[in-house]
């Protein structure tokens, strides 16, 4: 069967998820954006998305963090703690495919939706979990963000200038955005596991494990020489000037990398600076390297007379690489980000007007479906609790009374 809509790749298969934060929800979401039904489970007792808190709102689904995690992503609001919505969730397993989880380990276990629970109503049943520090340990109880989990794994410490006295990290939720991306990756693996031998798998995914993957050669040079990896900054051993240079205006900068001889002398020659070829402390790549200290504060002199943009375009002509380093509002505006249609626009929603991206995939041959902002809270309880288990309104409504949906 030939799919032509982006919508149609995960058409039929129902996703429990229970999430909060970024990297749960946005793997929902990813899911979500190919065609997957997936289901928000929270509760006003305990157990709302902390991103719901996040922004200057009052309404709950109004918070733009909340928006961005949850497009595509229906709502159930059902109280775990009451022994009917523990029974309805397994209900609801029984019909499901898949269960997308980033907790702490034991969360679920302790209201009774623990993984043997749920396969005794699904066989099939795939669970995916994403705690920060796995399922299993002395450390798996801790609760992690992403900025602590780029702190374990070292990456705050080497992601940083030789010269500081202390580390200093990154705003980027670097660990989340592994996660959410291994999420799905695994979700869908792990569902073709299950339809071809009937039987349903938990995949442990550890975020700080994930996250240390990407450092291996790092860890590798520690491991094998014994040696203690030091933070480079944006220094770099095949390359000088190679670094981050103030440009003119607020907060403007380029990343500069000249390798080779020829570029080093055709970097010079867009300097107007030829009187460098002659100069000893930079005849070569390793005296350059030695030096680059003072050739840097060259570098910067000439940089932060100029635009980003004038450098950019002056340097990749004469064949140096060079880049602007783009702010927020920059990519909002890029040229290629905008051929490639990667913003979504949405002209009527709680928190405005507003664009926001859509994956990073393209399917050739296929239609894009579009994004769909978040269902609010509870919203789709009738129609799940109806249609998909078979309910009555009169039982819907007396649930709703008792507090079990809330």
């Amino acid at each position: 069967m030939k799919l032509s809509n982006t919508h149609e790749i995960l058409k039929g298969v129902r996703i429990l998820s229970f999430t909060t934060g970024y990297a749960g929800p946005y793997a929902g979401r990813l899911l979500a954006s190919y065609g997957a039904e997936v289901i928000k489970i929270e509760s006003r007792k305990g157990g709302l998305d902390t991103f719901r808190h996040y922004g200057q709102h009052k309404d709950i689904d109004a918070a733009p963090r909340f928006v961005e995690c949850n497009l595509g992503v229906r709502s159930m609001a059902i109280n775990l703690k009451h022994p009917i919505g523990t029974r309805l969730i397994k209900e609801l397993a029984g019909k499901s495919d898949a269960v997308l989880q980033n907790f702490r380990p034991r969360v679920l276990d302790k209201l009774g939706l623990g993984d043997d629970e749920l396969r005794r109503a699904n066989p099939k049943l795939v669970i995916v979990k994403l705690p920060g520090f796995g399922t299993e340990g002395p450390k798996s109880s801790y609760g992690t963000w992403g900025f602590n989990l780029t702190a374990f794994s070292g990456i705050t410490y080497l992601w940083n200038h030789p010269e500081q006295d202390r580390p200093i990290g990154s705003q980027g939720v670097y660990p989340d955005h592994l996660g959410f991306v291994m999420g799905p990756t695994l979700v869908v693996a792990a569902l073709l596991n299950s339809r071809r031998t009937g039987r349903g798998v938990t995949v442990d995914l550890a975020q700080i494990e994930g996250t240390a993957a990407v450092l291996g050669a790092t860890y590798l040079e520690t491991s094998v020489n014994g040696d203690d990896p030091q933070p480079k900054g944006n220094h770099y051993g095949c390359a000088a000037p190679h670094g981050c240079y103030r440009c003119q205006g607020e907060d403007r900068w380029c990343v500069i990398s000249v390798r080779t001889e020829d570029e080093w002398q055709n970097f010079c020659n867009v300097m107007g600076c030829t009187t460098l070829l002659n100069d000893e402390r930079f005849i070569n790549l390793q005296l350059r390297l030695k030096y680059r200290a003072q050739l840097d504060a060259i570098v910067q002199d000439w940089t932060q007379g100029r635009t980003a943009e004038e450098i950019m375009t002056q340097c990749q002509r004469a064949g140096v690489p060079a880049s602007v380093v783009q702010t927020g509002a920059d990519l909002l505006r890029d040229v290629q980000l905008r051929h490639r249609n990667y913003f979504a626009s949405f002209e009527d929603s709680l928190i405005g007007p507003f664009e926001i991206p859509r994956s990073g995939f393209l399917f050739k041959g296929m239609t894009e479906g579009p994004l769909n902002l978040p269902n609010r809270f509870g919203s789709d309880n009738s129609q799940i609790l109806g249609e998909i288990l078979g309910y009555d309104k009169a039982t819907i409504a007396q649930w709703q009374d008792e507090e079990v949906l809330t």
